[in-house]
């Protein structure tokens, strides 16, 4: 199983130069704990976050690691030119060695398309998103030196090279931030790995998207333990409950504040965000405060003992094997995230270091329901592949 960092750097004292230098201490120190990967986002204008450029952090990152995974969770594709997109991180692959795991999204802060130029393109963001997402894997995919022309409804491109081409052949691994269905059929369509959060859900609702996620992905040929699906998790482990939710409280509650004035609410939602309004009005009604957040599954603020249940339920429900660690959350002090980190890295980390991978306990005796199925695939009664084969 694999343990991951998330960064969005939110600044609430607005000492950007101190977030920054955490954000490097902590990654350094991760990769020394034995830490798999850190996720980076995109966010503009605002307390919620202090990230514009995730591709100039993970260059930084690049520069000051060996062997930790270096993941963008997400770039937003519907703010910024896509052949810029596709040059930024072609060369953070290369700078990495090939580190780099890609992650997309399409936005949803409607001050953040105003900000970068794009309001107006938020009604149509996920066409926006679909046509940048297959300019980018386009000119990754073609040979270096060979023109690219793409003509859609929202970009002209004519004759465009992209230099460097990124190290990882023929793409880095691509993941597709979702929790909608249609931005899931774009997943299942086209063999790409998906991140989850239930940020913005909660997490019985996290488990049966996944679970459905993954019985569709079946259905369309796909093995299920070739998918990757990191869950994204607001975690903070102290050595007892009661000093954990001290330390996370204002963290955590002050995030939850900013992020819920900042998503879509109110008559003037577009078209496609409706759940984020609906989310709104829930926190308007005190769903969000640290009690209603750990009674969902939001987070987990705790000792280290009862993340691993929780996590041992998770892989059974869901076929976990990858947990991305959102614990800078909300400018927690770095005292607090690095006792945090160590906490997990000593007694959870170990605790899963040779679990293998499983198939969702409701999916492990399912077979595929389209009569042109790839894989035929039995599983025993742990949840792990017996016999794949070909169809």
């Amino acid at each position: 199983m694999k343990f991951s960092l998330f960064y969005v750097l939110e600044s609430p004292d607005r000492d950007f130069r101190r977030a920054y230098e955490e954000m490097l201490s902590q990654v350094e120190i991760a990769e020394r704990l034995g830490f798999d990967g850190v996720w980076l986002a995109e966010h503009h204008g605002s307390a919620y976050g202090s990230m514009p450029s995730p591709q100039v952090a993970a260059a930084a990152i690049a520069a000051r690691t060996t062997r930790i995974r270096i993941g963008i969770a997400v770039s937003n594709l519907t703010l910024a030119w896509p052949v810029r997109i596709a040059e930024d991180f072609a060369m953070v692959d290369v700078i990495s060695g090939g580190r780099l795991d890609f992650g997309v999204g399409r936005g949803y802060q409607p001050h953040e398309f105003r900000a970068m130029g794009v309001a107006d393109k938020q009604d149509v963001s996920r066409e926006v998103f679909e046509e940048a997402f297959q300019i980018v894997t386009g000119l990754w995919t073609k040979a270096v030196g060979e023109p690219y022309t793409f003509h859609g409804k929202h970009f002209q491109i004519d004759g465009v090279d992209c230099r460097p081409a990124p190290l990882q052949q023929p793409t880095p691994p691509i993941y597709v931030a979702s929790i909608s269905p249609e931005t899931f059929d774009l997943v299942a369509d086209h063999g790409h790995n998906m991140l989850v959060t239930p940020t913005l859900m909660t997490l019985p609702e996290l488990n049966g998207f996944v679970v459905g996620a993954k019985r569709t992905l079946m259905n369309r040929g796909r093995d299920p333990l070739s998918l990757d699906f990191p869950m994204n998790w607001q975690i903070h482990l102290a050595d007892d409950d009661t000093q954990a939710v001290r330390q996370a409280r204002p963290s955590l509650e002050w995030y939850f504040d900013n992020v819920m004035s900042a998503v879509p609410q109110g008559a003037a939602t577009p078209a496609g965000y409706e759940r984020y309004a609906a989310l709104a009005e829930a926190a308007a009604e005190g769903a969000m405060s640290l009690t209603g957040l750990r009674e969902g599954g939001i987070c987990y603020v705790g000792e280290p003992d009862g993340l691993i249940r929780e996590i041992e339920i998770l892989r059974e429900e869901t076929g976990l094997d990858h947990l991305i660690c959102w614990m800078r959350f909300g400018g927690m002090p770095h005292d607090d995230v690095v006792r945090s980190m160590e906490l997990l890295a000593e007694h959870v980390m170990p605790h899963f270091a040779d679990a293998p991978p499983l198939v969702p306990r409701a999916l492990r005796h399912e077979e595929p329901t389209q009569t042109d199925k790839f894989f035929e695939i039995e599983f025993d009664d742990e949840g792990e592949v017996h016999e794949l084969s070909r169809g």
